[in-house]
This record gives C-alpha cells, structure tokens and sequence, in this order.
C-alpha cells in the first residue's frame, strides 16, 4: 500500500477551505498563475520561477500555490512554529526556510502572500526540498527598525 501524498492530507483539505480556493483544471494547468481565475489552488515545481506554472497533480516535494479571492499569490508549505509567530507578528524581516511537506521542526502549515516575499531562492532538492524565502514585515512595520519601538 502506497503512502498518501501530503498534499492529500485532511490539514490541507481543511486549510484550502478556509482560504476557498479549488483545484486547478487539467484545461487551466501548465499556464502562469497570475493570468488564472481567482480562487483556485495547484502545485508546482518551479515556487521560485516567475513563471510559476501550477498543475493539478502534486508531484514529490511539489509546492502548492494560492491564487485567492482578490487576486493576491500566495506560497503554501511548511515552517517552524517560532518562524510561523515571527510571520504573524509581521514587525521585522524574516529569513525562512519553507518546506513543501512537514519536515523536522517545520511541521506548521502557512499561507505565504507573495506580497510578503522580499526574496526567494530555487528549493534546495535535497534535505526536505526547502525553499529560502525573505519575508518582508507586515505594510504598517515596514520602514521601521527594532531600534525605533
């Protein structure tokens, strides 16, 4: 018997829910997210690619991709609890590293807006397939240093 793919898991079935988004089509698949419907959800393996092409069928370490409601993209995977705070709290830069399934310490699922990516560098392919990103602080902190509060 085969493992389910995380990508299947009743987290994430819950979680794309709550952000009311459905699977990409096969007739909408390959093309660039930003020029799909709003509302859908794929995965890809290009996160960092500004193509960024999603498909219906998650693949081995694949991200999965948000085009919400409004329009906004946002990065689905996984990071650690203390960097999940620092996102939330939003009033400083933050380097993350995101993982496309649960791996070690990063087990907490997040939506990531790429609004809030200063930077991204291409996943890693090995050791969980982490992705780098550069999170930017939340549009009320940004401008602000810690020597300011």
């Amino acid at each position: 018997m085969s493992e389910q793919h995380p990508a299947l898991s009743p987290e994430r079935v819950a979680f794309r829910e709550r952000y009311n988004v459905r699977l990409v089509t096969e007739k909408e698949e390959g093309a660039h997210i930003a020029r799909m419907p709003e509302g859908i959800y794929g995965f890809t393996g290009s996160p960092a690619s500004e193509e960024l092409p999603i498909f219906c069928q998650p693949s081995y370490r694949c991200f999965e991709v948000h085009k919400l409601v409004g329009g906004e993209i946002a990065l689905v995977g996984y990071v650690t609890e203390k960097e999940y705070t620092d996102f939330q709290k939003g009033t400083e830069s933050l380097p993350a590293n995101l993982y496309p399934d649960p791996h070690g310490e990063s087990t907490r699922l997040i939506s990531i807006p790429l609004s809030r990516v200063d930077r991204c560098k291409a996943p890693s392919r090995e050791e969980g397939n982490w992705m780098r990103v550069d999170l930017a602080p939340k549009a009320e902190y940004e401008g602000l240093s810690s020597s300011a509060n």
